[in-house]
């Protein structure tokens, strides 16, 4: 059964949690902010009492069940948790493709990552700033690659960060020599008639 189709929600009565949602409650509306209270849809008769309760009265009102329930809707959470994962994912494949050299164009084409952002990553990551100019594709490697893109049924037009990261795997080339080549090969050429 998949979980992002249940459509139930996890009620939990826990006193220590009880006790923070009614501090938090209490502590807003004693600095004058009734946001929480309004989104909870507590009366401004309540407000005023709720303000001048002391701490074991608090308590009192955190024990009692049904005074507050928490919610947690399981459906929700899971599409939240699966957004995370996809975006750790991504984040550990920008990383990938920065320690393997990849040049600032590619990080932009597939992330829209600035140079600016992809400098703070390497950084972050300990490797040095840009290596520099892009050295030129030895023949070997161009028929390395081409063999290579058949092989794995890559296009040049469609290739994704984790095609790049297997295309290098398996042909030993520098990202930065595949990013010129590839981009090379997407680039309409002129045929002499």
């Amino acid at each position: 059964m998949n979980p992002h189709n249940q459509s139930h929600e996890s009620h939990i009565s826990c006193p220590l949690l009880n006790r923070m949602v009614l501090d938090h409650l209490i502590n807003s509306i004693a600095s004058g902010d009734h946001t929480i209270a309004n989104q909870l849809g507590i009366p401004p008769a309540i407000i005023a009492p709720l303000t001048d309760l002391r701490p074991a009265e608090i308590n009192r009102l955190a024990e009692l069940r049904g005074c507050v329930r928490i919610t947690l809707d399981v459906p929700a959470l899971s599409r939240l948790l699966d957004r995370l994962m996809q975006d750790r994912s991504k984040e550990q494949l920008v990383q990938e493709l920065i320690r393997r050299g990849a040049p600032q164009p590619m990080l932009y084409s597939l992330f829209q990552l600035t140079s600016r952002e992809a400098t703070a990553l390497r950084y972050v990551l300990g490797l040095p700033g840009s290596p520099g100019r892009t050295r030129e594709p030895t023949e070997e490697e161009e028929h390395r690659v081409w063999k290579t893109m058949q092989k794995l049924a890559m296009t040049a037009d469609r290739m994704t960060p984790q095609d790049w990261v297997d295309l290098q795997d398996e042909t030993g080339v520098p990202l930065r020599v595949l990013w010129a080549m590839v981009n090379e090969w997407r680039e309409p050429r002129e045929v002499a008639v």
